[in-house]
């Protein structure tokens, strides 16, 4: 089996390995993943009080796909910065403090494994803070593109705070689960800029071509889980059957080379 195969799975009574938060950025391990560390008690309360957001749920077309999130996402507002922090000081009134809660629990749990001094939610002296998560709901029959996530390309000469980070990770917890699909497929390829010949103007992701050849590494989350990967790496998520999957997810961006502090986004 190839070595990009090799997903890591840690449970709370679990020894911290030093190694976990470089082998992410290096793709060395494409994926980890911390399960059972969040209870079913916690997911479906966070999954029943979201029903109550639903005025808030935001709906993104494209020729050929379409985003359904709850909380800005950033990459779309490159342009105009103050549209994400407006967006988000709408939206954040609305939201259940179960969600605030079980963002804290996750922001603790990812610190802990991956050994940091800090993990909190990035803030701009101007604008305010970002929003700390997103939620993202991938109905029955959706798909979501090939894709990768660079921050510091997609928002260059914007100054804002995210963009001086030094390496950026995802994290996406699974709060619920669909019947079948759903699988996440990370690509052994780092964006480079000569891929956007692979990209399609006003369409979500690039053409698959720009991945042949490439290793995979394959997975299909259950509900409680929480997994982190280097989403500069290209990665997509096959089609949804049956139940809505739902997750929460944000970006954490390392801004010290010693990598032991973060600042979070969505």
């Amino acid at each position: 089996m190839a070595i990009f195969n090799q997903i890591r799975v840690i449970n709370p009574s679990m020894f911290v390995e030093t190694t976990w938060l470089d082998d992410i950025v290096t793709a060395r391990v494409p994926l980890l993943v911390l399960r059972n560390f969040l209870t079913d008690e916690d997911r479906q309360e966070v999954v029943a009080d979201l029903q109550r957001c639903r005025e808030k749920i935001r709906v993104s077309h494209y020729p050929n796909g379409a985003l359904t999130t709850l909380g800005p996402y950033l990459a779309k507002h490159t342009a105009a910065p103050e549209n994400y922090f407006t967006e988000w000081r709408d939206i954040e009134p609305a939201l259940p403090p179960s969600l605030a809660a079980l963002r804290l629990q996750i922001y603790e749990w990812v610190r802990h494994a991956l050994k940091l001094e800090s993990l909190q939610t990035a803030c701009e002296p101007a604008l305010g803070s970002y929003a700390g998560s997103i939620v993202r709901f991938h109905a029955d029959g959706v798909a979501n593109p090939l894709h990768n996530d660079n921050i510091v390309r997609d928002a260059a000469g914007s100054g804002l705070a995210v963009t001086q980070i030094l390496h950026q990770l995802s994290c996406v917890v699974c709060l619920q689960e669909c019947n079948a699909g759903g699988g996440l497929r990370i690509f052994n390829k780092k964006w480079q800029p000569e891929d956007e010949a692979f990209k399609t103007p006003g369409e979500l992701g690039y053409q698959s071509g720009v991945t042949a050849q490439s290793e995979t590494c394959e997975f299909t989350p259950r509900s409680g889980d929480i997994y982190l990967f280097n989403p500069a790496f290209y990665h997509e998520i096959d089609r949804v059957e049956g139940d809505t999957r739902i997750t929460m997810g944000f970006f954490f961006g390392l801004t010290d080379k010693k990598m032991k502090r973060a600042i979070a986004w969505s």
